[in-house]
């Protein structure tokens, strides 16, 4: 898999892990992952995302950090 590729993956994966939080429920919060940066461990990556949450009353752009399984189905999320 090329980095580019990667780098799609674990934003997707992440993405889906967001909104599965919430029970897909938009309503409630919209995500837009804007980067990641990783590091690949021996059995998983360390991520960290710049990711943009907007909801009814706010609209912020942060970092998020989770250890994501090299399979992709599973996310630690550490902050």
């Amino acid at each position: 898999m090329s980095k580019d590729d990667l780098e799609t993956q674990l934003k997707k994966v992440m993405t889906n892990h967001l909104y599965k939080s919430i029970n897909n429920d938009t309503s409630r919060a919209r995500y837009d992952v804007k980067s990641v940066t990783f590091y690949e461990e021996q059995n998983f990556y360390d991520c960290e995302f710049k990711v943009r949450v907007t909801a009814k009353n706010y609209d912020t752009t942060g970092m998020m950090t989770a250890k994501i399984t090299k399979d992709f189905s599973k996310v630690m999320r550490k902050s």
